[in-house]
């Protein structure tokens, strides 16, 4: 009886150890199993957040490349633009010279010889021109040239059909000038890129800055009271005797594209 006694006691006390084991366990899993699908779910929101980025960046990046190209095509769009506003541009200022010269040469008392400008030597660019026109079209050795803005130079040098033009930016080239506000005379010479100038003026000469330089026609090769320049201004001389006056031409000589020849008057 003892021994059965016994025996009866520690099943039940192996009853109760394993009742208070499931408790534990019961108690235990609640929070364990809650800490592990919450870290299940952390995990999962990390890649899905991941792959969002990554889908982002590439979706980004496809639509800066698409930004880039519509970017490059506007862009030569607007050059192909700018070169076309810019021949127009030009075509507009040719027919405005034309024009000009047209109506100079109906004005002019003088024949008058309309020629373009086919050549220029890269070499003496600011010393001579080639036109079109020759002796079998009037021009004559020693013709003035023009345009309606002012004096272009001198022919030199003629042929059948075509003529060298001297430049008034040419050092060699010397033309008699008047400064008609104070009547002044003088001799005009050309200094490549630089303003030309009319040396010897006595000083105390009342020129202004602005005043302007015109033919002063006396030999019967450039028209009288034709454009020349415009004063910029005034150097006194080493010697201190005399000044020298710098004067913008009126016409471009880097620029030209059309001219007037005027053959000198006969005696």
């Amino acid at each position: 009886m003892p021994a059965q006694k016994q025996s009866r006691a520690l099943d039940a006390a192996s009853v109760a150890e394993f009742l208070v084991l499931l408790m534990l366990i019961y108690v235990l899993a609640g929070p364990l199993s809650g800490t592990v699908l919450s870290a299940h779910a952390w995990f999962s929101a990390v890649l899905t957040h991941g792959q969002l980025q990554v889908e982002s960046t590439k979706n980004l990046a496809q639509q800066v490349l698409v930004a880039s190209d519509r970017i490059k095509k506007l862009e030569a769009k607007l050059a192909e633009a700018q070169i076309e506003i810019t021949k127009l541009k030009q075509q507009s200022r040719d027919t405005n010279k034309l024009r000009q010269l047209l109506e100079l040469k109906t004005h002019s008392e003088r024949k008058a010889i309309a020629a373009d400008v086919i050549n220029r030597n890269p070499d003496n660019w600011f010393e001579q021109i080639v036109l079109d026109k020759g002796t079998e079209s009037g021009v004559a050795l020693g013709s003035a040239v023009v345009t309606s803005e002012g004096v272009v130079g001198q022919v030199v040098n003629v042929s059948d059909q075509s003529a060298v033009v001297r430049l008034l930016t040419d050092p060699d080239t010397k033309i008699g000038v008047l400064v008609p506000r104070i009547g002044l005379t003088g001799i005009l010479s050309g200094r490549h890129s630089e303003p030309a100038v009319i040396d010897f003026v006595p000083i105390g000469t009342n020129i202004e800055i602005k005043d302007k330089v015109v033919c002063l026609g006396k030999g019967g090769t450039f028209p009288e009271n034709h454009p020349v320049g415009t004063v910029i201004g005034v150097k006194r001389d080493n010697n201190a005797t005399t000044a020298q006056i710098e004067v913008r031409l009126a016409e471009n000589c880097y620029d030209l594209t059309q001219v007037l020849v005027l053959p000198p008057l006969q005696d």
